[in-house]
C-alpha cells in the first residue's frame, strides 16, 4: 500500500512540475515578448486569441489533458529533465517567441562580430559562426515514418523525391525535347 502512495505521489509531484514549467515558460514568453516588441503585434495577438477563443466555443471541448498512466513503475519513469524536454517539444513556438529569440540571436551575434572585428579576428569569426550555423541547421533526429528521403537508396522501392534529375529523364529530355514530346 505504502508503495502505491509514494508511487501516486511521485506522478503527482512530476505532473505539478511539468505543468509549472509550462506556466513559467509562457509567463516568461509573454513577459519577453511585451518586453521587446512594439504595441501592434500585441494587438495582432490579442485578435489572434479572441479567434481561438471563438475556435474554441464552436468545438466546445478543451483538448485532453495530459494523464499519466496508473501502470507506471517508479523505477522506470524517466527523470525530470528528459519529461522538460519532451514537454518542450511539444510546444510549438508562437510567431512572438520566434521573432523575439531570432532577434536576441541577431543582436548577440553583430555585438561579438563587432568585438572580434575590434580584436582583429572578425574574420576568423565569422568563418566559425558559419560553421556553427550549419552544424546547428543540420537536422540529427530519426525521419519521421513515411516520410521521404532525399536519397533514393534509403527510400523504399528507391522511389527518388519530385525534380529529381535521374539518366531516364535526362535521355529522354535529350532526345524528345524539354516537354517530352517529338519536336519536328
Amino acid at each position: 500500500m505504502e508503495a502505491k502512495l509514494r508511487e501516486y505521489r511521485a506522478r503527482r509531484r512530476r505532473q505539478e512540475l511539468v505543468e509549472n514549467t509550462k506556466e513559467k515558460l509562457e509567463t516568461t514568453k509573454k513577459t519577453l515578448a511585451d518586453i521587446l516588441l512594439p504595441k501592434l503585434f500585441n494587438k495582432m495577438n490579442k485578435e489572434k486569441k479572441d479567434e481561438e477563443v471563438y475556435l474554441l466555443d464552436e468545438e466546445e471541448k478543451p483538448p485532453p489533458k495530459f494523464i499519466p498512466l496508473q501502470t507506471e513503475d517508479p523505477a522506470e519513469v524517466a527523470s525530470d529533465a528528459s519529461e522538460l524536454e519532451s514537454v518542450a517539444e511539444e510546444t510549438q513556438e508562437s510567431w512572438r517567441y520566434f521573432i523575439v529569440k531570432w532577434s536576441l540571436y541577431t543582436i548577440i551575434w553583430i555585438t561579438l562580430f563587432a568585438f572580434f572585428l575590434n580584436v582583429g579576428f572578425g574574420a576568423v569569426f565569422f568563418v566559425i559562426s558559419a560553421l556553427v550555423f550549419i552544424c546547428i541547421n543540420t537536422r540529427t533526429k530519426r525521419k519521421k515514418p513515411g516520410e521521404i528521403s532525399a536519397y533514393s537508396v534509403f527510400n523504399e522501392d528507391c522511389k527518388s523525391i519530385d525534380g529529381t534529375l535521374n539518366a531516364e529523364e535526362l535521355q529522354r529530355q535529350m532526345m524528345f525535347g524539354m516537354g517530352g514530346l517529338r519536336l519536328v
